[in-house]
């Protein structure tokens, strides 16, 4: 599946990977890092976050100017969603996948 293809066939659909890279490239604008900190692997990160950063809901996102207490609130519900999936994991007994 080319780039085109995946593009549409995922562009209105928000992952987690992809709200975590919208929150990660707010901070500072650099694809491949957000990318990475977003729990990319490096040798991807590059590639991925240029991938991401053409994706439909991130570009709208990145359009909607946040206040700093916006930012906080988002960083604060990306955590409490990585604790919730946390205890799925462990429900499921998946923790190390």
């Amino acid at each position: 599946m080319g780039f085109s293809s995946r593009l549409k066939a995922h562009k209105n659909l928000l992952t987690l990977e992809t709200l975590r890279f919208i929150a990660e490239f707010l901070k500072d604008g650099n694809a491949k890092q957000a990318a990475f900190r977003s729990g990319i692997p490096e040798t991807y990160a590059a590639r991925q976050g240029q991938w991401l950063k053409k994706h439909p809901i991130v570009q709208a996102s990145l359009e909607v100017e946040l206040d700093p207490r916006e930012r906080l609130k988002l960083d604060k519900a990306l955590n409490e969603i990585d604790r919730q999936m946390q205890i799925c994991k462990e429900i499921l007994n998946i923790q190390d996948i």
